[in-house]
């Protein structure tokens, strides 16, 4: 009887661990240290020497720092972030190292070399992005994210529905229509919302596997925006920019 319960003991320990590890992407590469001074929310940071970190791979729940009406397990990412970045971090630059707003795009980890955009993935604190060329560890942190999804934790307890509103968003839609122009792609949807891949981004596609789209059920995520429309205008008032295809996917009618 003794062996049977340490066989359980060994099993669940070890079914606990495995999970960790495949939730948790490790660092390639050499790394550098930094300081940290403080965290501004679940996904940026400052270092002490004046650098302002984005974490690239993760889009966190927003803070309202002027109102305080954050949104769903906002407050929970920001203060678990602080709890994996402690008083230094470990960090690797990406491959474009710079956002628009002087933040620096850096892969941060934590001593032990593990990812820490993995780690609040898998605790369901944020939704992993693929935004070309910052596409390192992607595999990795889609696993992450799975695994916070199938154990329905954080954001994916009870997943928001799409709002035709400005910012980071994640839909599922039926494509109603496959167009090409100078702009790219554009996948209109039953809803007021067209999604778009931008020419730069093209390259990521095969143009039979966009096509092939057309009247599928997509699940969709990116940055999203709203665009002036005439009273004439046939076309959609919400534009969702998706720059690669892990950001992309058909659904099975098996999901």
């Amino acid at each position: 009887m003794l062996i049977q319960k340490k066989r359980q003991v060994f099993l669940a320990l070890f079914l606990c661990l495995s999970l960790d590890s495949y939730a948790q992407c490790l660092a390639q590469g050499e790394l550098h240290r930094a300081a940290v001074k403080r965290v501004i929310d679940g996904d940026t940071l400052h270092l002490t020497d004046g650098r302002k970190v984005r974490l690239v791979g993760i889009n966190t729940p927003e803070l309202d720092h002027e109102h305080g009406k954050h949104d769903a397990f906002a407050l929970e990412a920001k203060q678990r972030l602080e709890v994996l970045a402690g008083d230094h971090i470990y960090w690797q630059s990406a491959q474009e190292s710079e956002d628009r707003y002087g933040r620096k795009l850096y892969y941060l980890f934590t001593k032990d070399r593990a990812s820490i955009s993995s780690q609040l993935l898998s605790e369901g604190l944020g939704y992993r992005v693929a935004v070309p060329p910052n596409i390192a560890y992607q595999d990795c942190l889609d696993k992450a994210e799975y695994s916070a999804r199938q154990a329905e934790r954080g954001v994916w307890q009870t997943p928001k529905p799409w709002q035709p509103n400005s910012g980071f968003a994640l839909t599922q839609s039926k494509i109603t229509s496959v167009t090409y122009n100078r702009g790219g792609w554009w996948l209109e949807t039953e809803q007021d919302l067209v999604i778009n891949i931008p020419r730069y981004a093209e390259q990521y596609w095969h143009k039979k596997d966009v096509y092939f789209l057309q009247g599928k059920l997509v699940e969709a995520r990116g940055w999203q925006y709203q665009r002036k429309k005439h009273q004439k205008d046939r076309f959609k008032s919400v534009v969702l920019t998706v720059k690669h295809p892990q950001d992309l996917r058909r659904i099975e009618a098996s999901q």
